[in-house]
């Protein structure tokens, strides 16, 4: 554990068990407070630390208040030899998420394509780490969700759909080419945080509460985030919207409130995983050595002058681990949240900042 003014450097497997023992004194079972942990930080290590720790306080509270059902089950209400409709009743995302990828996949192998919706779901974190989830056994794995809204039709004065994530996973014959994107031009903690640092935004990120577009993040965190590629950006988070609370029969646009309410309202969303077996369509070996091939063209294509290296989507995080060190990094704020509620269910000691002299 290391204090470096505003932030904690903390091991790997020491945050890990620290959120454990936190999830599960909400009387969360200690397999699923295992799952969550893990994602948690596993997200940090990958540095999308929007999907880390920072978000373990708002479980946490959901779990108090019971919004989140720390006894939830995912319950399969309908299927047939290639899809399934479950809900989740409001149970932890991150184990419902991958129980339900785990259904689409064992669909796969029989039936070649299967797809799985979800309803009554909660943050489920990283949407990439369900489509690798397929792709680490030799399937195509496609993961989407849809959010409370923040972003506006082109032109809109309104958030009317979410920052509706989708993921797409293909594998290859070493690491697979992975996809993971929200549909908005930034962040909204990207927003926050040049809002707390008194910098402006980049034009073209976020429009205010009239629609207009700012450079001015408090006037964007009022207002809504910009979809990425203006109308097309749109077009996808309203798709995804569709695709995952239709099938479902779940929350969708403005029925999916914010996850960031008080933690006495209800926030369920939609989930939507696809899980293709490529042996289905060809020989495996052939299709995974065009795929490498493929990436490997992109990868060594020419660049202009002063460009780094092509990066394919999902291979800069391959070596996570390695580059932090197996050390993630907690803000001092988020340290204090996890504190207060470590002492208000008689765990006061287990965080604790270091002492300097």
């Amino acid at each position: 554990m290391q204090d470096n003014g505003d932030s904690l450097k903390l091991q790997a497997d020491t945050a890990k068990a620290m959120a454990m023992q936190l999830i599960s004194a909400t009387g969360v079972s200690d397999h699923t407070a295992s799952v969550v942990a893990s994602a948690l930080v596993d997200a940090d290590l990958e540095g999308k630390t929007t999907h880390g720790l920072l978000q373990l306080p708002v479980y946490l509270h959901r779990l108090k208040a019971g919004t989140i059902d720390p006894q939830g089950q995912l319950e399969t209400v309908q299927e047939g030899a290639a899809f399934a409709v479950c809900d989740a009743h409001c149970m932890l995302g991150h184990a419902a998420a991958l129980q339900a990828m785990a259904m689409a996949m064992t669909k796969a192998r029989h039936a070649g394509v299967a797809v799985v919706s979800v309803r009554g779901a909660t943050h489920f974190g990283v949407a990439g780490r369900y489509a690798r989830q397929a792709a680490a056994e030799g399937l195509i794995g496609i993961a989407m969700a849809n959010t409370r809204p923040m972003i506006a039709a082109p032109g809109g004065a309104e958030a009317i759909v979410g920052n509706n994530p989708l993921a797409i996973a293909i594998p290859t014959r070493s690491t697979p080419v992975v996809l993971d994107m929200a549909m908005s031009a930034t962040s909204m903690g990207a927003i926050r945080m040049a809002a707390a640092t008194g910098v402006p935004i980049e034009p073209g990120l976020a429009v205010d509460d009239q629609g207009i577009p700012t450079t001015d993040p408090v006037a964007a965190i009022s207002g809504m985030l910009a979809p990425a590629g203006g109308a097309k950006g749109f077009g996808l988070a309203l798709v995804v919207d569709l695709l995952c609370g239709l099938l479902s029969g779940g929350a969708m646009g403005t029925e999916v409130a914010s996850n960031y309410a008080p933690p006495e309202q209800p926030a369920d969303c939609s989930w939507l995983f696809i899980a293709i077996d490529p042996s289905a369509f060809g020989d495996m070996t052939e299709i995974t050595a065009r795929a490498e091939t493929y990436v490997n063209t992109v990868e060594r294509a020419r660049r202009t002058p002063g460009a780094g290296p092509a990066h394919v989507p999902g291979r800069r995080n391959a070596n996570a681990d390695s580059t932090t060190e197996n050390h993630i990094i907690i803000p001092r704020s988020t340290v204090e949240k996890l504190q207060l509620f470590a002492m208000e269910i008689g765990l006061p000691d287990l965080i604790a900042w270091p002492k300097t002299t």
